[in-house]
C-alpha cells in the first residue's frame, strides 16, 4: 500500500516540518513566507512534502485547515485567543509528530508483523527463549527466532538487542542481521542495527562476525562496526562493562557517526525526532549520553558542533544543523 509520503526522502519531510513550524511561529514575516515559496518551487518533491506536512497538521481536527497551498502561495489561519492558541498548538504539534512519524513507521509495522518479539519506543523488554538463552530488546526493536533443528537462529529485524546465550556446543547460536551473521556457542554480546551500520560488541566469551569483506573474531571488550553503505569495517576496544549500557539508561559511544547516534536516541523517545540539514551527518563522536532524557542527550550531542534542539512539544524534538 502506498502513502502520500512514498518516495520522498526523510530529509525533505523533515525540512517541510521545519518550514511549517517556522511559518506558524512567524506568520507575518515576509522573509519566512518568501523563503518557503522558494523552497516549494525548487523541487517537485518539496511541494509533495509540504502537502504531507499540511495533511498531518490539519488531520487533527483541533485547529482546522491551518495551512493551505495553491501553487507556491501559502495562507495561514491565525490561532487565537492566546490561551486557546497555546492549547491548540500543543495538540497540533503532537498530531504533526504522529502524522509524520507514521510515514516512517510503515516499514517498521511490516517488520513487526514478521517478528515474534518486539518493543515500542522507550521500552525495554527481557525475553526468555526456549533454549534457555535470554535477550534484552532495546526500544523500537524486533526479533524473529528459530530455535529448532541443528542450529539456533535469531534474526534481529531492527533495533538493538543484548544476547546472553545458553551454552550448547552441538547447536551454534546465530544472529542474522542485514549484511552480517554473528555465530556463538555460549556468550554475552550486543548487536545494534541502524539504517547506516551494524555494530557488535562482546561482554563475555567470543563471537565470529561474518560479513561481505571477511570475518572478525571478537573477545570480551572487542567491538566492530560495519558501514552498511560502504562496507567499511572499524574495530575498537571498549570496556566490557560498557557493552549494552543502554540497559541502565546510558549510551556509551566511541568514534561513531553522529547521525547513527541520533538513530539510537530515537528508540528512547516516545515521540518523533526530526533532523533538518545534513551538515552533522559526517561527524564522528565519542561520549556518554543520558537516554532517560532524550532532549538532553540530543543537546549534549549536537550543541558542540553548532546544532540546536527545539522541544516543540514533549512528543516532537527538532534538531537543526548549523
Amino acid at each position: 500500500m502506498s502513502g502520500p509520503g512514498d518516495g520522498i526522502p526523510d530529509t525533505i519531510l523533515e525540512q517541510a516540518a521545519d518550514w511549517l513550524f517556522r511559518l506558524h511561529a512567524e506568520p507575518g514575516d515576509p522573509e519566512t513566507r518568501s523563503g518557503l515559496d522558494a523552497w516549494i518551487a525548487a523541487d517537485p518533491r518539496h511541494a509533495r512534502a509540504w502537502a504531507v506536512a499540511g495533511l498531518a497538521w490539519a488531520g487533527t481536527g483541533a485547529i482546522g485547515p491551518v495551512v493551505t497551498a495553491a501553487s507556491t502561495a501559502v495562507a495561514v489561519v491565525p490561532l487565537r485567543p492566546r490561551a486557546a492558541r497555546r492549547r491548540r498548538w500543543r495538540v497540533a504539534g503532537m498530531a504533526l509528530a504522529a502524522g509524520i512519524a507514521a510515514l516512517a513507521l510503515l516499514p517498521s509495522l511490516q517488520i513487526r508483523l514478521a517478528a515474534d518479539h518486539w518493543t515500542g519506543a522507550a521500552e525495554l523488554r527481557e525475553i526468555a527463549l526456549s533454549d534457555g538463552s535470554r535477550v534484552v530488546l532495546a526500544g523500537d526493536s524486533a526479533i524473529d527466532s528459530r530455535l529448532d533443528g541443528a542450529r539456533r537462529t535469531v534474526s534481529l529485524l531492527e533495533g538493538e538487542a543484548f544476547f546472553q546465550v545458553a551454552h550448547d556446543r552441538a547447536r551454534p547460536f546465530v544472529v542474522s542481521v542485514p549484511g552480517a551473521t554473528i555465530t556463538v556457542t555460549g556468550t554475552a554480546f550486543d548487536v545494534d542495527v541502524t539504517g547506516r551500520s551494524v555494530a557488535v560488541a562482546v561482554a563475555e566469551g567470543s563471537v565470529s562476525v561474518a560479513h561481505a569483506a571477511g570475518e572478525e573474531r571478537l573477545t570480551p571488550g572487542g567491538s566492530v562496526t560495519i558501514d552498511r553503505g560502504t562496507g567499511d569495517v572499524r574495530r575498537r576496544a571498549i570496556d566490557p562493562a560498557d557493552v549494552a549500557a543502554w540497559r541502565g539508561g546510558r549510551l556509551v559511544v566511541a568514534d561513531r557517526p553522529l547521525a547513527s547516534v541520533i538513530d539510537t536516541i530515537r528508540r528512547n523517545h516516545s515521540g518523533a525526532i526530526l533532523v533538518t540539514g545534513g551538515s552533522l551527518d559526517d561527524r564522528r563522536v565519542t561520549g556518554v549520553y543520558d537516554l532517560t532524557d532524550p532532549a538532553r542527550a540530543l543537546r549534549a550531542l549536537v550543541v558542540p558542533y553548532g546544532g540546536t534542539v527545539r522541544a516543540v512539544t514533549p512528543w516532537l524534538l527538532v534538531v537543526s544543523a548549523p
